[in-house]
């Protein structure tokens, strides 16, 4: 499972302009002269993380000294006992649901497209497990309880999962596929559980997409099948009950191919590359993946009545470098339903003295990712924006807001709406709940939290 997700930009002559005019959310964006491609990425003995060439060293501004003097485009502050069962957990007191598209009969499931309210949070097969989380009552209440009020503040109510369902385990995510140990999705053992919590996730006005994905999905046509096997799986899960409360409201796919850098398959996303893009056999099954998981949803909403929601995770620098990729999914009739963009940057200044989580970062002239350009780029399609919270064994300390805290983060995700108001932004979704992530997360960053 790929945790870095986002690179640094090597110097191009080349200039982006984006240009924001306006006031209180009325803007207009243009890309003048956006490049169709970057230089050729050398294939260095560590590939690089991200689409984009290796890392440039970090320019005057970039430093981790470089905190406390970003000022940011701040508009607003943001506002201040049961053990493990074996049978399904039943709802409990459901309290004040949030504004949440939960499926339900008669809802438009894609609803909250047409909004800028969503907040999501990545829910991974880590801590608690996933086969813990859905046999423990006192885990749930937890998650539900912190997505109710994050850190105490019912304003900032978390509406949107995307949970890791089942359990993998493999000995290179990098060389083979995973092998699935604990499946809720066919295994009618534990279909119980899983269709118990998501109806509490429900009632609480939380919808749940299914999270999965591996880079190595587009390295064969044995893999990719692997990839699809995985929609397909959800589809029957959903059509085993009759209960729309009992199903997924999504499915949100998190590839990455530019992640492998080492095994069997390292550098081969920079082989064999497509016109201002990547391998070409890698970006078909790619395609061939996402079209045929579209397909096979699209099926099910004609035999069901059911809309499942359809999403990929993509790097911030994926518009500016990789345009065969762009002008597949970046229109209306394409496979996705929205694009999640890992804008993984913290909020400090890039080195032209603005804020990388807006403008991006790179050297030069030559700025690339953030929230501003993602928006240019992808024009045709609502964008969710991505933020990190994880420590520096899963992002670097410019990445993540795990050393600024959580406070700081709302600071910068407020202005981002009051900014972008009147664009396709339709909100964000943090990476990622536990453990040393979110949940764990201090006003001000760190683990130890002070009063």
């Amino acid at each position: 499972m790929a945790k870095l997700k986002r690179c640094r930009a090597a110097a191009l002559s080349l200039a982006i302009s984006i240009v924001i005019l306006g006031c209180q959310g009325q803007m207009e964006l243009t890309a003048d002269k956006v490049s169709v491609a970057g230089p050729e990425p050398p294939v260095a003995e560590h590939a690089p993380k991200s689409d984009s060439p290796p890392a440039p060293s970090p320019a005057p501004g970039e430093s981790d000294a470089g905190h406390d003097i970003a000022v940011r485009f701040d508009i607003h502050e943001p506002l201040d006992t049961l053990t493990s069962v074996q049978q399904p957990i039943e709802s409990g007191d459901v309290g004040e649901a949030n504004t949440a598209d939960a499926s339900a009969p008669g809802k438009d499931s894609l609803a909250f497209l047409k909004r800028d309210d969503m907040r999501a949070l990545w829910l991974w097969n880590e801590l608690p497990r996933t086969s813990t989380l859905l046999a423990n009552a006192q885990e749930q209440d937890a998650l539900f309880a912190f997505a109710a009020a994050p850190h105490g503040d019912m304003s900032r109510a978390l509406n949107r999962l995307f949970f890791e369902a089942r359990e993998k385990h493999t000995s290179d995510v990098r060389a083979e596929l995973f092998a699935v140990t604990y499946d809720p999705l066919t295994d009618e053992a534990h279909r119980p559980n899983l269709r118990a919590f998501l109806r509490r996730a429900k009632a609480r006005g939380v919808a749940v997409e299914y999270l999965g994905g591996q880079a190595i999905w587009v390295a064969s046509d044995d893999n990719a099948a692997a990839g699809i096997r995985v929609c397909e799986d959800l589809v029957s899960f959903n059509a085993s009950t009759p209960a729309l409360e009992e199903r997924f409201d999504g499915v949100h796919l998190d590839i990455e191919p530019h992640t492998l850098d080492s095994g069997p398959y390292a550098g081969l996303w920079w082989e064999n590359r497509l016109p201002n893009g990547y391998n070409a056999d890698w970006t078909a099954r790619w395609k061939h993946i996402l079209t045929s998981c579209k397909a096979r949803f699209d099926a099910y909403y004609a035999e069901s009545g059911h809309r499942l929601s359809f999403s990929s995770d993509v790097g911030t620098d994926y518009a500016f470098y990789n345009k065969p990729i762009l002008e597949f999914l970046n229109r209306s009739d394409g496979p996705l339903d929205y694009i999640t963009i890992m804008n993984y940057y913290d909020d400090r200044l890039n080195s032209q003295g603005k804020a990388a989580f807006v403008y991006g970062a790179g050297a030069g002239e030559l700025m690339v990712g953030g929230v501003a350009q993602n928006l240019a780029l992808w024009s045709k399609l609502p964008v969710l924006i991505g933020v990190e919270t994880g420590p520096t064994s899963i992002a670097p300390d410019e990445d993540s807001f795990f050393q600024e805290g959580w406070r700081p983060m709302y600071k910068v995700l407020d202005a981002m709406h009051a900014d972008f108001a009147k664009t396709q932004l339709i909100g964000w979704a943090v990476h990622h709940y536990a453990p040393q992530s979110f949940r764990d997360l201090c006003e001000h960053g760190g683990l130890s939290c002070s009063p």
